[in-house]
């Protein structure tokens, strides 16, 4: 006699439970989805014990019809999908007709309904996966269903539960997740008769965000709105001031539905790794909407995975949402937003407004061209050059402004210099009104114009104020009512990494030849990461020979223009390269040039006089990324005025 034989049907509800309902989460995951599916709006959780003693589900969604509840209790029952095709184009979150089976094979259930067309509700009791009873009642449209004692009858399973206040943890992460997908949703869960989330279900995210996570995380989110390829990404993206050492905080969905996805997180890392500091990750709510028929979410018990028809076009699409919305804020609220807008702008637009000016008020004064050029290695710089005519209380102002050397200019030297530019200047009616006019001279970006009348008002440019350093660290300067402190180190790291990064992709390279060959003795380890990437060293500038079997001879460095301890540079981009020997070669490429400029950057307390600070900030602030270093830590801290005078106690 042959030793297979045919599970009775009690054994195989069980089993098939355990796919869907590993744990008292699972239960209020299942059931909080088939609340969604039917269109509530209002839904409350109430949990005792960690959820193994007692779960209450209510929702005002449009309730089940009393002819379908025995049924509902069925394997493989569902109003979700018809048949195989739906499969293809699934919208709702429930579609396999498993979870109230599975759920009532382990546990006591109770359900009381009515739906939304019937007068009367309808209650029912189920234990083990046998309906007890079944009776009409009265009640509101909606559903209630209370589970008592999950595992009471697999004793297995219920050895492997954790403690109440874990299993609680699970319930309270899954409540969290779905909240957020649903921001018109109004959730409220309560563990042992306290509220512990409560949401407004308004349909604003952002609020959704505050019921859940607090003032903090409110206040340092922005909004992920990007479409690409017919696939819609939103959502809120955190800060790196709010970011964490672990994903515990991003939440990625698909067509509303909380997933797992290794090509939507290393989008996300991929787009944050300038951004955030290493190992730190951000706070994100994110949300993928595209087209069903792309996705199979049939792959997975409890449907934490999918898969795409085309993953490179959801990479992309995640990639530049979240690289966008990031770029677009540091340059709505860098503190180098105005300097790079005033270097922006053209002569002749400054000597147009100027002409303007000069014609219809008189003489003008600018400070605009006349400048002195210094290095600071690679870099080039404007640096101040004041007057010895000033008193002393101007000096001490306006020392350290940029630009700071006045002259007069007249209508033929402008005419003369610039006569290509200023063809319209003739155009310009003399009746200009002074008074309307002198409030506008100089407001053109990085040009410091005053016209010259019976008060002799000044008009503020609107360009940086050099103020000095501290700690030999940090350097200071003021736009407008704001005061930054600019980390050395770091600004000088980004402008390195810049540098580095265009001669190594450039066909040029600038080497350095060393008088006297370094010798740098390596472990087999360490030799075996220099020979398999020794192209990405000699496009680095790196002349290097392999000298025996555990050293190596360095000839040649990169031409970065600064005394540097170029072996102990050496042996740390070996360690980061250790690191990432296992990711994808744009990544190596980048640890490699970060850590290569972080290296050669200038460091904390190594002194910078005052030309060179000032040319350092010149130079930064003309990228397109001055916000932070490569590694993602910001390169300035802004100190508002009012701030200070709240420290002061004068506001």
């Amino acid at each position: 006699m042959g030793n297979i034989v045919l599970l009775d049907e009690l054994t195989i509800n069980k089993i098939a439970a355990g796919e869907v309902v590993d744990r008292p989460a699972s239960i209020v995951k299942e059931l909080i989805e088939n609340s969604i599916d039917a269109k509530a709006t209002n839904i409350t959780i109430e949990i005792r014990s960690g959820g193994i003693k007692y779960i209450k589900i209510i929702d005002n969604g449009v309730g089940f019809a009393s002819d379908d509840v025995e049924l509902a209790f069925e394997r493989h029952a569902t109003s979700k999908i018809r048949k195989e095709e739906d499969l293809s184009a699934i919208t709702s979150m429930g579609f396999r007709g498993e979870a109230l089976a599975s759920i009532a094979a382990i546990s006591k259930v109770t359900l009381t309904t009515k739906n939304i067309n019937e007068n009367v509700g309808t209650k029912v009791q189920v234990e083990a996966g046998n309906i007890v009873s079944k009776e009409e009642i009265a009640a509101n449209t909606g559903t209630i269903i209370e589970i008592r004692d999950v595992f009471y009858n697999v004793p297995a399973r219920f050895k492997f539960l954790k403690k109440d206040y874990t299993e609680a943890g699970y319930i309270e992460d899954v409540v969290t997740r779905i909240a957020l997908a649903n921001p018109n949703v109004s959730f409220k869960y309560i563990n042992n008769g306290k509220v512990v989330i409560s949401t407004s279900g308004n349909g604003n995210l952002k609020a959704t965000i505050y019921d859940i996570f607090g003032k903090e995380i409110y206040n340092n989110v922005i909004k992920l709105d990007y479409e690409y390829e017919q696939i819609k990404i939103n959502g809120m993206l955190g800060l790196p001031t709010i970011s964490r050492s672990t994903r515990m905080h991003q939440f990625t969905y698909i067509n509303s539905r909380y997933i797992k996805d290794k090509t939507i997180s290393s989008a996300i890392d991929r787009a944050c790794e300038q951004k955030y500091a290493i190992n730190k990750f951000p706070f994100i709510v994110l949300n993928v909407s595209l087209n069903p028929a792309h996705i199979d979410v049939n792959v997975h018990p409890a449907k934490l995975e999918v898969k795409f028809d085309d993953e490179s076009k959801v990479f992309d699409a995640v990639y530049y949402a979240v690289k966008s919305a990031l770029e677009n804020y540091n340059k709505d609220t860098s503190p180098f937003t105005n300097i790079k807008k005033a270097q922006s702008v053209e002569n002749v637009e400054r000597v147009n407004q100027i002409s303007k000016d000069l014609l219809n008020n008189g003489v003008i004064k600018s400070d605009y061209n006349n400048t002195k050029k210094y290095d600071f290695g690679s870099i080039s710089s404007n640096v101040s050059n004041t007057s010895n005519s000033l008193n002393e209380e101007q000096k001490v102002e306006d020392k350290y402004e940029i630009n700071t050397k006045t002259d007069i200019i007249t209508e033929n030297e402008i005419v003369n210099n610039e006569k290509n530019d200023v063809n319209d200047i003739l155009e310009i009616k003399e009746e200009t009104n002074i008074n309307q006019n002198k409030e506008e001279v100089g407001e053109e970006l990085g040009v410091n114009v005053q016209i010259e009348d019976v008060n002799n008002e000044e008009k503020e440019p609107l360009i940086y104020k050099y103020i000095g350093q501290v700690f030999d660290t940090y350097i200071i300067i003021q736009i407008k009512d704001i005061m930054y402190i600019i980390d050395q180190h770091a600004a000088h790291e980004r402008l390195l990494f810049e540098q580095i990064k265009k001669e190594y992709y450039s066909k040029e390279k600038q080497t350095q030849l060393l008088l006297i060959p370094t010798l740098v003795e390596l472990t087999t380890k360490e030799m075996d990461v220099v020979k398999n990437n020794l192209d990405m060293f000699e496009k680095a500038g790196f002349m290097i020979d392999i000298f025996g079997d555990n050293a190596i001879k360095i000839s040649g460095v990169p031409n970065i223009g600064y005394d540097i301890e170029y072996k102990s540079m050496f042996k740390d981009i070996i360690d980061e390269l250790l690191g990432a020997n296992k990711t994808q070669n744009t990544e190596k490429e980048f640890r490699f040039l970060a850590t290569l400029a972080c290296k050669a950057a200038v460091k904390g307390k190594m002194k910078l006089d005052e030309k060179e600070q000032i040319a350092l900030i010149d130079e930064m602030v003309k990228l397109d990324n001055p916000f932070t270093c490569p590694h993602g830590r910001p390169t300035a801290y802004e100190i508002s005025k009012y701030e200070i005078e709240r420290k002061f106690l004068r506001k």
